[in-house]
């Protein structure tokens, strides 16, 4: 009996110490990304939202504190904090289909930027449209590369 308890407890720090890489990171740079028609990224209520057309998934999601270090110092070089509120489209240019606006907050500490974008961008207005689209990538290739995402149901349609 003593054997099988040692057991146990063996297996239980075992699993907890596999678990670790897993553990939850406070969550110091809080993102919010909405794209496309409902995918979200909201690590201030810890989720994350997949399309899959039709329907949607949603999860538990953060990001490790390396990853917030990494959004957060690109945001600083791009000049986030500095953007404009809204980025509106070209004018009489419709997009079909037309997913509606887009959105990056970005809060850490006292800074706190929140961008809408929609599109065509009207670039004449805003010449670094360039970097805030490679922010959002950046985004969504590091929530892409998770384990997380990558166990969630694919897409099953398009919109048209």
């Amino acid at each position: 009996m003593k054997n099988f308890l040692f057991l146990i407890c063996i297996l239980f720090v075992g699993c907890c110490g596999a678990l670790s890489d897993k553990d939850y990171e406070p969550q110091l740079v809080q993102i919010f990304l909405h794209h496309g028609q409902l995918d979200e990224v909201n690590t201030f209520e810890e989720t994350l939202t997949k399309d899959l057309i039709p329907g949607t998934v949603k999860t538990s999601f953060w990001f490790t504190k390396r990853e917030q270090e990494i959004i957060l110092s690109t945001a600083e070089r791009y000049g986030f904090f500095n953007f404009p509120d809204t980025i509106l489209a070209k004018p009489d240019i419709t997009i079909r289909p037309d997913h509606g606006a887009e959105i990056l907050h970005i809060k850490e500490g006292s800074r706190d930027k929140t961008v809408v974008w929609f599109y065509p961008p009207d670039q004449e207005k805003f010449k670094y449209f360039s970097l805030l689209i490679e922010l959002r990538n950046l985004i969504l290739n590091i929530v892409e590369s998770k384990p997380e995402y990558k166990v969630l149901p694919p897409r099953k349609g398009g919109y048209q």
